[in-house]
């Protein structure tokens, strides 16, 4: 048995359990300055304790004493690291790039850069769509192949595809030699040529990118959703405070604002850029009791075909 590091493993078994000194010592029957000696390691915990200490933290005694380098937990299931395990298995990212061992170098290269790849497709689809896409997690994949990447929607494969890393793909072009490869891409199903004869042509990451941005849009109910159209009205509110107030969500609840922005955009083709009008209409209309489409469709009359991005 070691004192050295009870302390320590003591005061990191009470975090874990996300507990006070004072509520521990509430539980133990002592006081908050003797869990605060132990944990300093000024004193320590009389022998009758110690089994509590044990039952109350979910801890083995074999682990703050040392007997045992691992093998903490006593035999509960619902310590906070359990949890927060089970909570991020249950809620899945958003939206999500899983990749091979042969584009680690890549998505490296990108961090480096500080993403700005990615962070010019978010700009180019709120600029032309209106809304902000999810924040993309990144994750090396052992499944996946060593050039392919997947994307997944809340943990949903929606598309895949296999890219380069250190060439570009050039739309239409010809396989010139052997060290050319010729595809079909998962984008549009553009045909063109993987090649490092050239300096012009779409970028590995670029060709990811793009490819994300078609599977948004081709699933954005899928990843659209009422924090994302709440986040909206937070923006509208900073600077046009009066059009927010006593509308969203008071008369228009985030969820039917949600279902309206959704029509716009992928049945009507519009983007949602002016926020403040699709504001302002929803809030003249809303007492006659619209479905989300009768409301859309006054939305889209209100804009005009200036607003649709398919023109």
């Amino acid at each position: 048995m070691s004192l050295d590091l009870f302390q320590e493993r003591l005061a990191n078994a009470r975090r874990e359990k996300g507990m006070t000194q004072t509520e521990l010592a509430g539980k133990l029957g002592v006081t908050a300055q003797a869990v605060s000696k132990w944990e300093r390691g000024g004193a320590y915990p009389d022998i009758e304790l110690l089994d509590g200490i044990s039952s109350v933290l979910d801890c083995s005694l074999d682990y703050l004493f040392q007997y045992e380098q691992g093998a903490k937990s006593s035999g509960k299931q619902d310590s906070l690291v359990r949890r927060a395990e089970l909570e991020t298995l249950m809620l899945k990212d958003s939206i999500a790039i899983l990749f091979g061992y042969g584009l680690v170098d890549l998505f490296l290269e990108e961090g480096k850069n500080k993403y700005a790849i990615l962070h010019e497709m978010r700009k180019e689809i709120a600029g032309k769509y209106g809304f902000c896409v999810p924040t993309v997690r990144l994750m090396d994949q052992a499944l996946c192949k060593p050039q392919e990447y997947k994307i997944l929607f809340y943990g949903k494969e929606v598309a895949n595809g296999t890219v380069e890393p250190t060439k570009r793909f050039v739309v239409n072009g010809k396989a010139e030699d052997e060290e050319d490869i010729a595809v079909t891409g998962p984008v549009w199903n553009l045909s063109g040529v993987w090649t490092d004869k050239t300096e012009e042509g779409c970028s590995p990451m670029r060709f990811i990118m793009i490819h994300l941005e078609q599977c948004i849009m081709e699933h954005l109910p899928l990843v659209f959703n009422c924090q994302m159209a709440a986040d909206m009205v937070e923006n509208v509110g900073k600077k046009y405070p009066k059009v927010v107030e006593g509308v969203v969500p008071e008369r228009v609840s985030y969820s039917f604002l949600k279902r309206v922005l959704l029509i716009l955009l992928c049945e009507k083709k519009y983007a949602v850029n002016h926020m403040v009008r699709i504001i302002e209409v929803l809030d003249e209309i809303v007492d006659e009791h619209p479905t989300p489409e009768e409301a859309a469709g006054r939305v889209a009359a209100a804009l005009g075909e200036s607003y649709r991005y398919d023109r």
